[in-house]
């Protein structure tokens, strides 16, 4: 009997309810794709600049309860969050069995606080997080980084969303590995196109979801341009 396939994206960030879209939109592209899918806000509150992590379980058949579950990609919005996902569990084997791809913009959000404590992972270097991934991966865990520019990109911040899941869409795509479930282009961007936020207006409407589709396109291309070997584990694109 064959191994089931699965899929669990886990998406912390700071931020509001753009995130819970993305979790919709990674979702409805699940379900277009054929497979289950099921939302979990399991910890924090959407709301401005507040913490957020919301995790969409993908099956090959239902999801039914708050079942448990291990993190196959952390889709991390900016390093701080993505290496807080990483961090934060007791037994990296034990909490990610898979093996673990941390998707990331190469970014650090600054604090919100200035008068805080200036101590702790709030105020590290992009270049201490990627040391800080480097010696998770030299202890011998199954680990892997894949890192992006999205400032380089004249892009509003909002269109994050459908580029980053471009770059999980395209790194599922070029390591095919049969234990995790592969969404195809045309599944996510319908899953996409079906949760851009509307304002009932046709032509606006109609540019705002091509748009959508032409960043999430941008960031498939941008991971699927990368030349070096498939077996680095710490990628910049």
């Amino acid at each position: 009997m064959s191994q089931e396939r699965l899929l669990t994206i886990s998406n912390p960030a700071i931020g509001g309810s753009g995130y819970l879209t993305l979790a919709n939109m990674q979702a409805d592209a699940a379900i277009a794709g054929g497979f289950h899918a099921a939302i979990h806000q399991c910890r924090g509150l959407a709301q401005a600049g507040g913490p957020l992590c919301v995790d969409v379980m993908i099956r090959e058949n239902e999801v039914v309860g708050a079942v448990p579950h291990f993190v196959d990609y952390v889709n991390g919005f900016e390093l701080t969050e993505a290496w807080r996902a990483v961090s934060s569990v007791n037994d990296f084997q034990t909490s990610f069995p898979r093996g673990l791809t941390v998707v990331a913009d190469f970014f650090v959000d600054k604090p919100i606080l200035v008068t805080a404590n200036r101590r702790g992972p709030r105020y590290f270097t992009r270049e201490e997080f990627v040391n800080k991934f480097e010696k998770l991966i030299d202890k011998g865990c199954d680990l892997r980084l894949v890192t992006y520019d999205f400032g380089k990109h004249n892009y509003p911040t909002i269109l994050k969303g459908p580029f980053s899941f471009g770059v999980l869409i395209a790194d599922t795509h070029l390591r095919r590995d049969d234990r995790f479930i592969t969404l195809s282009k045309e599944a996510a961007i319908e899953g996409i196109l079906s949760n851009v936020p509307t304002k009932k207006k046709i032509v606006a409407d109609k540019e705002q979801r091509k748009f959508n589709r032409y960043v999430f396109e941008r960031g498939y291309e941008a991971r699927e341009r990368f030349t070096g070997s498939g077996n680095e584990r710490i990628i910049f694109i």
